[in-house]
């Protein structure tokens, strides 16, 4: 008898519906209990009511292995139906955790269908313009460099999904509603089928305005490098230096052009064994030249030195070298100058004062000798003078020659022979105008550190001159005892040099006559000086002069005082 599956068949949707919707275990159950109470209720024969190949009993054994085919394929549909669920969350889960901004663009329609969730950082806008519409791209933010937005068509991820374009890095710049602007590289392509058919595509933002800053800042800094290093060069080059580097751990030097040079090498950059670098350093400076390289390499500091070097050619020039030790990347590198041609004129300028001061105390010698002859002809003449008077005057001259000596002495002893040190020329000489009247105690206080020019300082010593002279010849007659003091003052103002005496003193009318008073007057005159001479009979002299000082001078005077 042929089968007859149609009340089973009735069961088969619900079967299937159940493994859809619930499962397997549910579906198995379904398709017993369908069986089963198709049976109890006689819409078909009992499955085991005789004979035992009748057609209810052939549909029985039927329908079980078709609800099992069923319940596996409903199974397999079931588990696929739930991995691609999985897998499109999966994919929603990576596009909202994407670090920058990413979107779906879905065909045919073009509506934004997926995006991740710091777009709207990013963009600094919800990037659904209108939810569930067509995306307008051109009411977006991107610009051209000269501030034109972009068209619709110009986006990377219109461009994939129109015509099918594929977008790497692109570099793209978006104007925020909020006015600021950020730099984008995008990403973008198309999703094509298995047919090569375009139903979708994709895109990616990442705002990369912090790394084009430090790459705007990192070009900036080479241009400011590359102009220093060219200046640099160039001001190198303007003082004819050589640049050296040495290598500490691969043991060798190399120098450039200008310095190949000055060793009498082919003027090119050139690298060389550090022992033959040693070789062309003159014999005797080699011993200090290393070790004051090696002291620079162990304090990891500077290295300065001037040798001789021997040039490829024989000759040998002198140089000059510094240099900084780099202890991190085991280098040194310096500069070097060649310092023959100024060394010469060092040596001539040398040889040249060498001359000047044989000269000078040549003429010294001769001025010495001179005004010794002076004296000594004076002397002379005063011996053999027929009077008292003659020998007066004589010996005042000689006393003025004295002076003029002690001032030349002073100006000897001056380390630029051009000032005179004002307290060694009044202590000279008030020691050599003491012996014209041994009875009176000479006193002579001066300030001490305060240098006049010779053409102030002479004539002063001249002034002092006549004025102790007066007073050791005609203030203490007879042989009578008595006190000389010759002071010396120096404030900010000027000096002040004051000579006075205990003698018998002057009436008034004598104080302005006499050689003496027109000698000093004349003096006086000439450095610009105030005299002041006052007396009183037994009282003593005082003379006073008031000098006005440079301001250099005066400079001077007023730090010696702070000091004091």
């Amino acid at each position: 008898m042929a089968p007859d599956a149609g009340p089973y068949v009735l069961l088969f949707p619900a079967v299937v519906l159940a493994g859809l919707f619930w499962g397997t275990a549910p579906a198995a159950v379904a398709a017993l209990l369908g069986g089963i109470t198709t049976s109890l209720i006689g819409i078909v024969p009992h499955p085991f009511a005789p004979p035992l190949l009748n057609a209810a009993n052939i549909d029985a054994l039927l329908y079980l292995p078709a609800c099992a085919a069923m319940i596996w394929a409903t199974s397999r549909m079931r588990r696929s139906t739930e991995m691609a669920e999985q897998a499109q969350l999966r994919l929603a889960e990576v596009f909202r955790q994407f670090p920058g901004a990413a979107a779906v663009l879905e065909g045919p329609s073009g509506r934004l269908i997926l995006h991740s969730d710091h777009s709207t950082r990013v963009l600094g806008h919800d990037p659904r313009l209108a939810p569930d519409q067509v995306v307008d791209m051109a009411h977006y933010g991107g610009i051209h460099g000269d501030g034109r937005p972009y068209a619709a068509d110009e986006y990377p991820i219109v461009r994939a999904y129109t015509r099918g374009e594929v977008t790497h890095a692109e570099a793209l710049r978006y104007l925020r509603p909020d006015g600021s602007v950020v730099d984008l590289e995008v990403y973008a392509g198309p999703v094509r089928t298995s047919e090569g058919r375009i139903v979708a595509a994709v895109g990616t933002a990442l705002d990369v305005t912090e790394r084009v800053q430090a790459e705007r800042r990192l070009q900036a800094s080479e241009v400011a490098y590359r102009t220093a290093a060219e200046r640099l060069r160039a001001a190198i080059d303007a003082g004819g230096l050589g640049v050296w580097e040495i290598d500490l751990a691969a043991d060798r030097m190399s120098v450039d052009a200008t310095t190949a040079a000055m060793l009498g090498l082919p003027p090119k950059p050139t690298d060389m064994p550090r022992e033959e670098m040693r070789g062309l350093i003159h014999e005797n400076d080699r011993d200090s030249v290393h070790a004051n390289l090696q002291a620079a390499i162990a304090a990891g500091g500077i290295y300065a030195d001037e040798c001789r070097l021997r040039t490829a050619q024989g000759g040998v020039r002198w140089v000059v070298s510094h240099g900084t030790v780099l202890p991190d990347i085991q280098k040194i590198v310096g500069v070097i100058s060649d310092v023959t041609d100024q060394r010469a004129r060092e040596h001539a300028l040398r040889d040249a004062l060498a001359g000047r001061d044989v000269l000078m105390h040549e003429a010294d010698h001769r001025i010495k000798n001179s005004l010794q002859l002076v004296v000594s002809l004076l002397g002379l003449q005063m011996a053999k003078a027929p009077d008292a008077q003659t020998r007066i005057v004589l010996s005042e001259a000689i006393a003025r020659v004295n002076a003029i000596a002690s001032a030349h002495r002073a100006l000897e002893h001056s380390p630029n022979l051009r000032s005179i040190d004002i307290d060694a020329m009044l202590g000279d000489l008030c020691l050599r105008l003491g012996v014209l009247n041994p009875a009176v105690r000479l006193c002579c206080h001066a300030a001490t550190g305060l240098s006049l020019d010779a053409e102030q300082a002479i004539p002063l010593g001249l002034i002092a001159s006549e004025v102790l002279t007066n007073a050791l010849r005609h203030a203490f007659p007879d042989g009578a005892a008595g006190e000389v003091w010759v002071t010396l003052r120096v404030d900010a103002e000027g000096l002040e040099m004051s000579v006075a005496d205990s003698g018998r003193g002057l009436p008034a009318a004598s104080m302005r006559t006499g050689l003496g008073s027109s000698v000093i007057a004349t003096l006086a005159r000439q450095i610009g000086a105030e005299v002041t001479t006052t007396s009183r009979p037994g009282e003593g002299v005082s003379v006073t002069v008031r000098l006005a000082l440079a301001q250099q001078a005066a400079a001077q005077v007023a730090e010696s005082l702070s000091a004091d």
